[in-house]
């Protein structure tokens, strides 16, 4: 029986180890942890028997069947995995193959037919597939990094958690197929058919989805982050809690989409359509909206924090609450839309159109909205306290109970309007149209200021104002 070592025996042992390392290293510290290896650019060297060479169809029967045995007895060396790294491949007929855990990196697989094969856990690194029939394939867990696929058929394939880091897929076929977790990072998707995929939680970070169509996809909490989606199809898409910050979408259509949670932090929607899109709680803050659509869409909620609506489309959308906190609205058509508590504080912008708008309730102190149109809107209740109005077109509007204090209204238009409760201290009424309008209930207003405005019989006066006289003909013709 081996002797124990006294405690001061080890203690020695470990001063001499100390010295050693010290005269070794210079150091006595605690080694540093071995750092995994930086991911090469190429794939690993090739020393295959059949690199760079054909194989004759009936080797490559024998090796897939030693392969699939090995698979089963792998203890057993009669049996070996298939090695076809750098394998002259094309046009092979693989159909049905298992091919599990093979090695195909580089491999000449051009015009493959590999339907229905087994390529799980394969490594495909660097294989030339392009216009390879993959229908009904399983590349699990495939490492297909850099792989070529341009044109490949992959219909109904399955890849989940594959690793397609920097791939080239343009005109991919990958309709119904399930790529949930896989990772697409740096690919090259132009013009790809996604149609009906299944890609719940997978990562496209930097990828080229030019003019792909992924219309009826699940990208549920998929990150699109600095993608290129421009001219893309996603109609019907289904794009619940997914990243597409800073993604670019000029162009693409996700009309009927499902958006719901996204987030679009500064990206860029120029002239993309989201038609009856649904995006309740997303968040476009600092996005470029641009000439976009959003006819009928859902917004409530959805967070436009400096966003640019320049020309954008927003007729009959829902906006409930959606916050404009210093959003851009230049042009913008928000006809027939549902602006309900939404908060606009510091929104600015000239020539919009919010007519026949629900704004009741609206949060908008110190907005700059001059020469809008708000005709025959609902503003009741709506905060526009030092609001820059001037010019604007409020005929026959509702601004029942709104707070207009201190609101520039110089040349704005409020005939017909009607301002039942509606708090007007301080606001400057310089050269405004009130002829028609209801001010019998208004609140603040003075006779300087209805003095300094425009009025017919019809304007209806608080009790203990006076008519000023009407305006001139020439005058009124002139507003």
């Amino acid at each position: 029986m081996t002797r124990p070592q006294s405690p001061v025996t080890i203690a020695r042992h470990i001063v001499l180890h100390t010295l050693i390392a010290v005269m070794l290293f210079g150091t006595t510290g605690p080694a540093k942890s071995a750092e995994p290896a930086p991911a090469t650019a190429h794939a690993a060297p090739c020393t295959g028997p059949y690199k760079m060479k054909p194989v004759p169809a009936k080797t490559l029967r024998a090796i897939v069947q030693s392969h699939g045995q090995w698979l089963e007895q792998r203890h057993n060396p009669a049996y070996h995995r298939a090695d076809l790294c750098q394998a002259d491949l094309r046009q092979a007929a693989l159909t049905g193959a298992n091919l599990e855990r093979a090695h195909l990196e580089g491999a000449r697989l051009r015009q493959a037919n590999l339907y229905q094969s087994t390529l799980t856990q394969a490594s495909l690194a660097g294989a030339d597939l392009t216009k390879a029939g993959l229908e009904d394939s399983n590349l699990s867990g495939a490492d297909l990094r850099r792989a070529r696929l341009s044109h490949a058929n992959l219909f109904r394939a399955i890849g989940d958690e594959a690793a397609l880091f920097d791939a080239i897929l343009i005109g991919t076929q990958l309709h119904e197929s399930t790529f949930e977790r896989a990772h697409f990072e740096g690919a090259d998707l132009t013009s790809a058919d996604f149609t009906n995929a299944n890609l719940v939680d997978s990562y496209f970070y930097g990828a080229n989805l030019h003019q792909a169509v992924l219309s009826g996809a699940d990208l549920l909490e998929a990150d699109l982050r600095r993608t290129n989606l421009t001219k893309a199809t996603l109609h019907r898409t289904n794009l619940q809690g997914a990243l597409l910050d800073g993604a670019q979408l000029t162009g693409a259509r996700l009309v009927e989409a499902d958006l719901e949670g996204a987030y679009f932090d500064e990206a860029n929607l120029t002239g993309a359509g989201f038609r009856d899109a649904l995006l309740r709680g997303a968040d476009l803050r600092f996005t470029n909206l641009q000439s976009a659509g959003f006819q009928r869409a859902d917004l409530e909620g959805v967070n436009f924090e400096g966003a640019r609506f320049i020309k954008t489309n927003l007729q009959s959308a829902n906006m409930r609450m959606a916050i404009l906190y210093h959003a851009m609205l230049d042009g913008a058509d928000f006809r027939d839309a549902r602006l309900t508590h939404a908060v606009m504080i510091g929104a600015r912008g000239t020539g919009a159109g919010f007519a026949k708008a629900d704004l009741s309730d609206i949060y908008a102190p110190k907005v700059s909205l001059q020469r809008t149109q708000f005709n025959e809107a609902k503003l009741e209740s709506a905060n526009l306290v030092a609001a820059d109005l001037r010019g604007s077109n409020f005929s026959h509007a509702s601004l029942q109970q709104a707070n207009l204090q201190e609101a520039n209204l110089q040349e704005a238009s409020f005939s017909g309007a009607d301002l039942t409760g509606a708090r007007l201290d301080a606001a400057d009424l310089k050269r405004a149209n009130l002829q028609g309008a209801n001010l019998a209930g208004a609140i603040g207003l003075t006779q300087a200021q209805i003095d300094g405005a425009c009025l017919d019989e019809q304007t209806k006066l608080p009790a203990d104002l006076s008519r000023p006289a009407p305006c001139a003909d020439s005058k009124t013709r002139k507003k």
